[in-house]
């Protein structure tokens, strides 16, 4: 019986294997064209990548030579850098800024003290707390401007007092309404200094933060100040009875001149501690999601 090699050997000789000429022609063909193909997705590929720079490049030229986008840009770098979501051109159409006059307020239970005078910290404060409204306003489509320069840190570079807080908040403020005249809504969050059994609202197994609203009377723009005011703080009682601590309107003290807050540079705009220095995060976002509703509502209104 033949073996396997002997078999293979026969069936060579039987049948050569030389393919015909015009098989070897064709599929030599075949493979320049698939490597032609091939070399020009690569070509397409490179060119619209670069199409893409160019495009990117233009937009930001755009933006700082026609529409002075050098601040937006900026702003968006912070926010990167502060883990917030990315928006082209940050809000195109901005209609709510979340300020901090005193940024570096702090609470606490978040911190490793017990002191009130240590309650102050560079990234565990109050501006976690205007993060979340933005947050939540932007989920309901809301555009907001978060500010996220460091107020106290501009401050102990001047060499000013604390109270000088209000002077720098004021230059971003009227740096914002200058780039983005679609703000129709300001708000500089604190927290206040009082103790929790005042600053907290307890609802079944739930701890609110207790709102409090300040008005100076000293702004051009006092009465509708007031009335803003009154309208937040009337409808998250609405929602949560108790929540509110209510208005106050600061008046002038003794000679000196009462400050404005800011509240003159926009007539929808106020000053709220939100909670207190014994308050958690916890009890402030869950007051802020109750705030976060109400804009929503004034604004449709």
């Amino acid at each position: 019986m033949q073996g396997e090699k002997e078999i293979i050997q026969l069936m060579k000789e039987t049948y050569p294997l030389e393919p015909r000429k015009d098989f070897v022609s064709t599929t030599q063909h075949v493979l320049e064209e698939s490597a032609r193909r091939k070399s020009k997705r690569r070509q397409y590929k490179n060119r619209a990548l670069t199409s893409i720079v160019i495009t990117l490049s233009v937009i930001v030229a755009s933006w700082v030579l026609f529409f002075d986008g050098t601040s937006t840009i900026n702003r968006n770098v912070a926010s990167l850098l502060h883990d917030d979501a990315f928006f082209i051109g940050e809000q195109e159409q901005p209609a709510v800024y979340v300020y901090h006059s005193h940024n570096k307020e702090s609470f606490i239970p978040e911190l490793s003290t017990t002191k009130a005078s240590e309650a102050f910290d560079d990234s565990t404060n109050i501006t976690l707390v205007g993060k979340r409204l933005q947050q939540q306003l932007n989920k309901k489509g809301i555009d907001v401007i978060h500010e996220q320069k460091d107020v106290g840190e501009i401050v102990d570079k001047r060499n000013w007092s604390f109270k000088d807080s209000y002077k720098v908040s004021r230059e971003q403020f009227k740096e914002v309404l200058k780039d983005h005249q679609t703000i129709e809504i300001a708000l500089d969050i604190h927290r206040d200094s009082r103790k929790k059994a005042e600053t907290t609202l307890k609802v079944e197994n739930n701890e609110y933060a207790r709102t409090i609203f300040i008005v100076s009377r000293s702004s051009s723009n006092f009465e509708e100040n007031l009335k803003f005011a009154k309208l937040i703080s009337e409808q998250m009682e609405e929602k949560v009875p108790g929540v509110s601590r209510g208005v106050v309107v600061k008046s002038k003290e003794n000679t000196e001149e009462q400050n404005t807050y800011n509240q003159d540079l926009l007539d929808q705009s106020v000053l709220l501690n939100i909670g207190g220095l014994e308050n958690t995060l916890e009890e402030e976002y869950r007051t802020i999601n109750v705030l976060a509703d109400v804009i929503e509502e004034i604004m449709k209104d």
